[in-house]
């Protein structure tokens, strides 16, 4: 008897395949407190700047990301880290107490805090030898479900714990609380002033992830939250569409260290580089994303019976994976679900109704549809290209984004819209100028301000003839008036 090892002619039929899918499944859940499932099935892909090391370091601060870039794997890799150190933490899914605010809001996560420091104490008892007292946070959650306490003032007894506690294991406490921004938006500044209350001064550490633009860190009005760099610092994970080298390259390393989890390497019999690339840009260069979707293509391929990973499939896996995301927007943004709705419409109708190209600018200005359009990047229904363009070639600057691949593959096909990428690794000045504009009131239904004909000349390099344009209508005019 003797074993053979061949490949399988058809990559997407295969049993590695079924296998990938499985693992492809198991691995983008959006899970940040399963401290226990810890052992990575592929081997770990570090983050670009070794953000994981960051976090788990004592200080406090503020992850922000686009959903799906890996916030809750960061802090699952930053608690593994922990684990092997004296450190007692807390990790906390946010999303459990989306629907608390008041007093409420503030006693259920104080409670579940305190269990969870509670039980973190005596796994660092075991691991220390030494006696830890833990019981002392266990009877705060037991005071606090009671009701029996002014839970304002649990923050200053919580401290007191800790203090306790670190000075004996001469170590540290962190709290992690993740997707922070689906917290009631007024509530989340005195969330996070109670908690750093109760960490700062007994060694403890805060640690916030989230939407940046569904975030509410700090109330200025009334001075509660985290300030930004005094009480915490950024740390932020988006490897955008403005650097799509940096993108694809992070994205194939990922892809690789699964492939070979099933024994298959990067190649043209699994996907082609054009399906690849196609691939990273469609999701924007966020790994959740590009994960579910190769797994979908997969899907399609076998479905029919395609010998390897297709354009074609790849384009119906984005038309599929768009309602997901209009499903996560009604998820995170809840509150501002319909008019976020409704920007998206009026997006699609300027876009691909009227100017036929998928991209647009919006105005680098203080304004709501700006705002807005940086909660749908964060969503992932629009994607930034461009930080900073002028098309005016003057003072006034606008950041350029591409609509999400969604809106107008697959299934909503447009094959008259122009879509945006560039010849190389950065876009054209030139490109980005002429692009449909967003200023404030463009929700509301007010004028659209876009590239004038004699812009859109300039912008091309035609400056000759935008002025032999100017000119001409100089002309006329003189000559209707005579």
């Amino acid at each position: 008897m003797s074993l053979s090892v061949y490949e399988t002619e058809h990559f997407p039929s295969s049993v590695e395949a079924s296998a990938l899918l499985t693992l492809l499944t198991r691995s983008t859940r959006e899970v940040s407190t399963d401290a226990s499932a810890r052992r990575y099935t592929v081997p770990y892909i570090p983050f670009q700047k070794m953000e994981d090391h960051r976090l788990a370091q004592p200080a406090s601060q503020i992850v922000r990301g686009r959903r799906g870039v890996g916030k809750s794997t960061l802090i699952r890799r930053a608690v593994e880290l922990l684990q092997a150190t004296s450190t007692l933490y807390a990790v906390l899914d946010m999303q459990a107490y989306a629907g608390l605010a008041g007093d409420d809001l503030l006693r259920e996560v104080l409670h579940d805090v305190c269990v969870h420091l509670a039980d973190s104490t005596r796994r660092v008892a075991a691991k220390l030898g030494k006696n830890l007292d833990a019981t002392t946070l266990s009877d705060l959650a037991e005071t606090i479900s009671s009701a029996t306490v002014d839970v304002n003032k649990v923050p200053v007894a919580i401290r007191r714990a800790l203090a306790k506690l670190t000075a004996t294991t001469k170590s540290h406490a962190i709290v992690f609380l993740d997707d922070y921004h689906v917290i009631d938006h007024e509530a989340q500044p005195h969330l996070l002033h109670a908690l750093h209350g109760a960490l700062k001064g007994a060694n403890g550490w805060l640690k916030v992830a989230g939407l940046s633009s569904l975030m509410n860190t700090y109330s200025p009005k009334t001075r509660e939250g985290l300030q930004v760099p005094g009480d915490a610092q950024f740390i932020s994970l988006d490897l955008t569409l403005e650097n799509p080298e940096a993108a694809e390259a992070h994205l194939r390393a990922i892809l690789t260290s699964f492939l070979g989890a099933v024994g298959h390497s990067m190649s043209n019999t699994v996907i082609p580089e054009a399906s690849f690339r196609r691939l990273v840009w469609a999701t924007a260069g966020v790994p959740r994303d590009f994960l579910q979707m190769f797994a979908r293509t997969v899907e399609h391929a076998r479905r029919n019976k395609h010998t390897t990973v297709t354009l074609s499939d790849v384009n119906m896996a984005i038309g599929e994976f768009g309602q997901q995301k209009f499903d996560d927007v009604l998820q995170d943004a809840r509150n501002e679900a319909d008019v976020l709705k409704k920007l998206l419409a009026a997006l699609e109708k300027l876009c691909l109704d009227e100017k036929l190209v998928n991209a647009f600018l919006v105005r680098s200005e203080d304004s709501n549809e700006r705002r807005l359009v940086h909660a749908l990047s964060d969503l992932r229904m629009v994607h930034l290209i461009n930080q900073s363009i002028t098309p005016n070639r003057a003072a006034v600057r606008y950041e350029a984004y591409i609509l999400d691949y969604s809106m107008f593959t697959g299934f909503r096909k447009r094959r008259s819209v122009r879509e945006m990428v560039p010849e190389e690794s950065q876009f054209k000045a030139a490109e980005l100028r002429a692009l449909p504009r967003v200023s404030a009131g463009f929700l509301d239904g007010g004028v659209i301000p876009v590239a004038s004909e004699k812009e859109m000349l300039a912008a091309q390099g035609f400056e000759e003839l935008a002025a032999a344009f100017k000119k001409l209508g100089r002309i006329v005019d003189r000559a209707g008036a005579a």
